[in-house]
């Protein structure tokens, strides 16, 4: 887990504070209900998370410094605060519940070492996380991915398309023990895909209820 340090002041709290304050994605498009159950899947919007992309080059440069041991599989993800994806060679995405834009960015930066590239997604994001027995069905009507078969994996990342939207979707567990799927995509587009995913939830109750958690 990354810690607030002390030294960085009023820049740190203003830079929370920022975040914490923006309404969310769903809301600022006009959708103020941002939770959903049924009987198999329950999707709610996240808030408040920063998150913060690194390139640099592939190869082991990020063990060496003693703060990350970056995944350097595509697919691979690891960490808890803040989780670590690797979206491409060369290319993560850090995620944290915890840690506030600015001070995340500056251990990025620590991390990626000299001639890397680090940028601040946090207001540039929204993130959506699906969990129930009916999740994994819901994922895999709305792209190409057999997302069931994916569980045995446990915790990766992947990129696909749901409708109009590139999304990055990472199975993890959550603070409950339970696993869940957390969809990361550009926020402009949340209304969109909120919609879609609704669309298509009675369907996935029906193969939920049919077919169980099965692959």
């Amino acid at each position: 887990m990354i810690r607030e340090t002390k030294d960085c002041g009023t820049e740190e709290m203003n830079n929370k504070n920022r975040i914490g304050s923006m309404p969310s994605a769903l809301r600022q498009s006009g959708i103020e209900v941002t939770e959903f159950s049924s009987d198999s899947l329950k999707l709610t919007e996240l808030t408040g998370l920063a998150m913060a992309r690194l390139h640099r080059r592939p190869g082991p440069a990020g063990k060496q410094n003693g703060l990350f041991d970056l995944p350097e599989q595509t697919g691979q993800a690891r960490g808890n605060d803040p989780s670590v994806l690797c979206l491409r060679p060369g290319e993560w995405l850090f995620v944290s519940d915890k840690t506030g834009a600015a001070n995340l960015v500056r251990h990025v930066t620590a991390v990626g070492g000299e001639g890397a590239a680090v940028y601040d997604n946090s207001e540039g994001l929204a993130v959506f996380r699906l969990s129930g027995a009916g999740g994994p069905w819901l994922l895999s009507k709305l792209s190409g991915l057999d997302f069931l078969a994916g569980r045995s994996a446990g915790e990766h990342c992947t990129r696909t398309k749901m409708g109009h939207v590139a999304v990055v979707i990472h199975y993890h567990r959550a603070g409950d023990g339970a696993f869940v799927f957390d969809l990361v995509f550009d926020r402009s587009l949340a209304r969109y895909l909120w919609e879609l995913l609704l669309a298509s939830a009675p369907h996935a109750d029906d193969l939920a209820g049919a077919y169980g958690t099965a692959a």
